[in-house]
């Protein structure tokens, strides 16, 4: 075998464990439409082009909930610094976004790990996206994980929705 031969081997073996590795750092990602809604939700909800949104004609006061289920994938195993990534709109103070990181243990009790408010940034008109870190000591064997989201239309002209969600791990800083 030729040095050349052996060199392409060699540098074709590292790009496939680079592949890999890579694969399994993969983040879990979500539309905002892909959601399920309460069943007592479903008259406050409009799904468009990927994104939940709070009807425009939903009643003030109005909470809409939707559940995202989080699945098990390589590299979320143990204690991991994750960076969770969310693009919603909060147009104000009649309109608010909050997910909550959650795991259903078998025993039928819920944790909850984390959570995303929207009113901890600015409002703005139009959607922005964020990013917080937290930690999540992942465990499928205690139970699945998921987001639940909370949209609230406190006063006329509320509009919260939610584009996209996902969870990286990573080394980030808060």
């Amino acid at each position: 075998m030729s040095k050349f031969t052996t060199t392409i081997r060699l540098a074709t073996a590292i790009a496939i464990v680079t592949a890999a590795t890579a694969a399994s750092a993969a983040p879990w990602t979500s539309i905002g439409s892909a959601g399920v809604v309460d069943d007592a939700d479903t008259g406050l909800v409009d799904f468009a082009s990927g994104e939940a949104r709070m009807r425009a004609d939903a009643a003030t006061g109005s909470v809409l909930n939707l559940r995202y289920n989080i699945v098990a994938l390589e590299g979320f195993t143990g204690l991991n610094q994750v960076a969770w990534l969310a693009r919603f709109r909060d147009n104000g103070a009649g309109s608010r976004l909050r997910l909550f990181l959650r795991q259903y243990h078998p025993n039928g009790t819920t944790s909850t790990i984390d959570t995303f408010d929207s009113n901890s940034y600015a409002s703005a008109v139009g959607y922005q996206t964020r990013t917080r870190c937290t930690a999540v000591d992942w465990d499928f064997a205690g139970g699945p994980y998921y987001i639940e989201a909370e949209l609230t239309r406190s006063a006329d002209g509320g509009m919260p929705a939610l584009g996209l969600m996902s969870l990286t791990n990573a080394n980030c800083t808060p």
